[in-house]
C-alpha cells in the first residue's frame, strides 16, 4: 500500500517541528498543494506524511543549490 510506504502520519505540529516552519506557513503549503495533506474533518483535522515533509525539504535544499 502507498500509505505504508511513506510512514507515519503527522498532525500539524509534529509537521511544522519537522519542516521548521510555522503553523501559517505550513497551511500555506498545504492549501497551495505543494505539502501533500490527508484531511480527517471538515475543520480539523489535518494530517501529512512524515516522507512528504522530507521530500519537500530535500526539493527546496535542492533549488536553494542551483540558485
Amino acid at each position: 500500500m502507498e500509505s505504508e510506504d511513506k510512514g507515519r502520519k503527522l498532525n500539524w505540529k509534529r509537521a511544522i517541528a519537522v519542516l521548521g516552519c510555522s503553523r501559517s506557513h505550513f497551511y500555506n503549503l498545504v492549501n497551495s498543494g505543494r505539502l501533500p495533506a490527508i484531511r480527517t474533518g471538515e475543520v480539523k483535522g489535518v494530517r501529512v506524511y512524515e516522507a512528504d515533509c522530507q521530500e519537500y525539504l530535500r526539493q527546496r535544499a535542492t533549488s536553494r543549490c542551483q540558485d
